[in-house]
């Protein structure tokens, strides 16, 4: 144990005995007669082996408009430079220093997917670090910003993959070979991001006779709870509530103004929903087609709104057909089968006696009139009757209509959950 203690003490001595001369010593002895236009191996007919891997620090943004890409990263290169090793016991324990990229042979890597213009990765403003055995490891950090193919169709319950190319400019795959120590992407100062939730990463190369190429890949899955909460649920409630213009009384004057304004309501959903989807038919949204259902229900609901209380005032000498005067009759009698609309007109008092007589089945047709299960008489149809009867319809196929489509809307976005997971 005091041996450990006693080895440990002159390695701190060692350490702190290093001076700014050592070191400015070293770095002058390894770049005399460095020259950093030659790759760092004695036979050039061999590659030089970069091992690389990235440190994903945060997601910045995912546009799916612009199909744009930004994240925070630290890409770790590193080699092995034979010109750049040295005995620390010569410049009295210094075993490693660092050396500006500028002035040394580093490997000139670009983003191949760059959204907005090529450009080598890292600056002249960074260092190089180099150990005695020669071992050098640069970790330029930047903001990467590149193109991403986007897939909308399940859109707010989407998951996108995007990648990140790394190319070594103008080097040949038998000057450079590319490798990786890690089949994932590093997460070691890893901040979430608020919208997106990495699920999984990996880490590719790929290499032909001319151009070899390292490829890390991101997968993502949308927060659906924002979209959820103020576009999918504000819009199947809207909904329900334009369905509820057939129960509003017709006399309270305000149907169609009603009808309208949820249908304007839908159609704001609809462009903002657009706004923030690319421009693009292939693929579609499906809550673009969900929306489009709803739109398409709004307009059918204002159309039949406007016809419906057209019909409620026309004027009651105006006979209504007899195929629609039946047809409500029926649906009348199916809804409730026995009415006691009218005091049954089968007997009638005359000077204080009770006198009985019966309608002759000619003039309950004509007239309208029909008979139920107690052979009591109903009003006859008019187009206030014909107006309520289309209300009750119109009702009952609104709500079979938005419940389906939700409905339909919902599971399909629950099985991509499902084969997702």
């Amino acid at each position: 144990m005091w041996l450990k203690v006693l080895e440990l003490l002159c390695i701190t001595l060692a350490v702190y005995g290093q001076t700014m001369n050592d070191s400015a010593q070293l770095i002058a002895d390894l770049l005399n007669g460095y020259n950093k236009l030659v790759r760092p191996v004695s036979d050039q007919s061999d590659a030089v082996s970069l091992n690389i891997s990235m440190d994903l620090v945060a997601v910045q943004e995912l546009d799916e408009v612009l199909a744009k890409f930004s994240i925070v990263a630290v890409i770790y290169i590193s080699w092995v430079d034979i010109r750049m090793t040295w005995d620390s016991s010569n410049y009295n324990g210094v075993y490693t220093t660092t050396i500006p990229v500028s002035n040394v042979w580093a490997p000139k890597l670009l983003v191949g997917n760059s959204f907005r213009k090529i450009e080598p990765i890292g600056g002249d403003w960074m260092s190089v670090r180099y150990y005695e055995s020669g071992t050098a490891l640069y970790a330029p950090g930047d903001v990467f910003e590149t193109t991403c193919s986007i897939d909308v169709t399940f859109y707010p319950f989407d998951i996108q993959t995007c990648k990140i190319l790394l190319v070594p400019w103008g080097s040949l795959p038998s000057e450079i070979a590319l490798q990786s120590s890690s089949d994932y992407v590093l997460k070691t100062y890893f901040s979430a991001n608020g919208e997106w939730e990495v699920i999984s990463t990996s880490v590719a190369i790929e290499e032909n006779s001319s151009l070899s190429l390292i490829q890390f890949n991101i997968k993502m899955k949308r927060r659906p709870t924002f979209f959820l909460i103020n576009v999918i649920l504000p819009i199947i409630f809207m909904g329900f509530l334009n369905i509820l213009v057939f129960i509003l009384p017709v006399d309270a004057g305000d149907r169609v103004s009603f009808a309208i304004t949820v249908l304007l309501a839908t159609a704001v959903f609809l462009t903002l929903v657009g706004d923030n989807l690319p421009k693009t038919s292939q693929p579609m949204a499906m809550i673009c087609y969900f929306l489009l259902v709803n739109l398409s229900l709004s307009t059918f609901i204002c159309l039949i709104t406007i016809l419906n209380l057209r019909m409620y005032h026309k004027p009651e000498s105006k006979p209504v057909p007899r195929l629609i005067a039946t047809i409500v009759r029926k649906l009348n009698c199916m809804s409730s089968p026995v009415r006691n609309t009218v005091q049954p007109i089968g007997q009638e008092i005359i000077n204080g006696d009770r006198k009985e007589e019966k309608m002759s089945s000619n003039l309950n047709r004509d007239s309208g009139q029909t008979c139920t299960a107690n052979k009591e008489l109903v009003v006859a149809v008019n187009w206030k009757d014909i107006s309520k009867m289309v209300d009750k319809i119109m009702f009952i196929l609104s709500f079979l209509w938005l419940f389906f489509s939700s409905t339909m809307f919902i599971v399909m976005l629950s099985n991509n959950q499902e084969i997702i997971g």
